[in-house]
């Protein structure tokens, strides 16, 4: 188990957690330092001819190993040219890290995690992946910057002989030896911290997709609450009353796409639901705690998700594509980007929006089981949003409990950097309340 220290660096108004400290600092090199007049920047996508930019290419050489960094340096430096930023494709080791292309475009589709980085440094939505060809028909209409990260299958070299041989003027930069610079003073946030309990590792939440973790540093931030994170392994939570979470004031299951870390989900919205703790899932974590709900309080034994385990009776979560209903229109069969959510009238997350509808990056191939809806409903659960005629459900609360709210979408993506999510503030505002 690894702990923050409850502390939160402030980085020219961006609020940092300890343990994130080290993905921005490292981005940041001589080339930003450098004099140059600051001009707002853009995320190509047919950028306009412009004289006050000039046409040439920016290649951005970044030899981290973190997917959580892809793009960060080439980010903030097409900030200060207030040039375009555009990027190619990438390859991973999934093996080791799994969620290291879970960024969700706004439009549809997947990318590097540190896409997530790269649209608060941009302050917009990032375009998708752009081959080079498209790559270089921006560079001649106006001044792009590339990242190329030779750990995830990219090639400068190929970068360059392309440029040469359509004539299109290109420059380097290095940023492997780039020293950090100093991120400014340390400061405590006021009151006793509160015990948060974020499943997954730290290598994954600060080096792979940092988007969760960040969101709940900015939450904490904006409502002024000291926070501990404790990461939490759920390859290691093994009973309900582990020590991990024994403490916890309030427990974050995030999304992800390794089914090995279900049973320790599980395990811990298990013991939320039976200790009352303050428990918020995205994405999977949405479909755990469901789960769970579905056989502490509903009774269902046995039940599990059909992506984790194909040949139970009773399926929580099933494939959206999966046939079964009658004269209705075929749902997505892996639904990315965007999505509209239509909240339910005076539900916990209707009166946090202040809304009737919401709109939230989705990223998933399954859905609540429409067998096992009206049964979690008996028990207490609802729906308290959803899409598709109601034909998806996209957000579970059980007013019951103090805090018992999943969503399927991703509300850690797409919000703007001083304003986080709702869910994030009110989790932090329950856990207070119960610490």
């Amino acid at each position: 188990m690894s702990h923050g220290r409850g502390l939160f660096w402030n980085d020219g108004g961006i609020v940092l957690i300890d343990t994130l400290r080290s993905i921005w600092d490292r981005s940041k090199n001589a080339a930003l330092r450098s004099n140059v007049v600051y001009r707002r920047p853009s995320i190509c996508s047919d950028p306009p001819l412009s004289s006050d930019h000039p046409m040439s290419l920016v290649l951005v050489v970044d030899s981290t190993d973190s997917p959580a960094q892809f793009g960060v340096a080439a980010a903030r430096i097409a900030r200060r040219l207030g040039a375009c930023f555009m990027h190619g494709g990438a390859t991973f080791d999934l093996a080791r890290d799994a969620d290291a292309a879970q960024y969700v475009f706004a439009g549809g589709g997947l990318g590097p995690s540190g896409l997530f980085f790269v649209e608060r440094i941009l302050a917009g939505a990032v375009q998708a992946t752009a081959s080079i060809e498209a790559i270089l028909a921006s560079a001649r209409k106006t001044e792009v910057v590339v990242p190329v990260h030779p750990r995830f299958g990219q090639d400068v070299d190929d970068l360059v002989r392309s440029a040469d041989r359509a004539g299109v003027a290109w420059r380097r930069i290095d940023c492997h030896d780039a020293a950090a610079e100093p991120v400014g003073g340390r400061t405590a946030l006021p009151g006793p911290p509160l015990r948060i309990a974020l499943l997954g590792r730290k290598h994954d939440h600060c080096r792979v997709y940092p988007a969760a973790l960040t969101s709940l540093a900015d939450a904490a931030s904006q409502t002024g609450i000291a926070v501990d994170i404790r990461f939490v392994d759920p390859l290691d939570l093994v009973e309900e009353g582990s020590s991990e979470i024994g403490e916890a004031d309030g427990i974050l299951l995030p999304g992800g796409s390794d089914m090995a870390n279900v049973p320790g989900q599980m395990a811990a919205a298990s013991f939320a639901i039976r200790r009352r703790v303050p428990v918020l899932g995205l994405c999977l974590g949405m479909q755990t705690m469901a789960t769970a709900f579905a056989e502490a309080v509903a009774g269902v034994v046995g039940v599990a998700l059909a992506e984790a385990d194909a040949d139970t009776p009773d399926k929580s979560f099933v494939p959206m594509a999966e046939a079964g209903e009658a004269d209705m229109p075929p749902l997505p069969v892996h639904r990315t980007g965007d999505g509209e959510v239509r909240l339910r009238p005076g539900t916990q997350l209707a009166r946090l929006m202040a809304a009737a509808t919401m709109t939230i990056r989705c990223n998933h191939r399954y859905r609540l089981s429409p067998g096992l809806r009206p049964r979690l409903e008996r028990a207490g659960l609802v729906v308290c949003g959803e899409s598709h005629g109601g034909r998806i459900a996209d957000a579970v609360e059980w007013p019951e409990h103090p805090f018992f709210l999943g969503l399927q979408g991703h509300p850690e993506l797409g919000a703007p950097e001083a304003a986080p999510h709702p869910v994030f503030r009110a989790f932090l505002e329950a856990a207070r309340q119960r610490s």
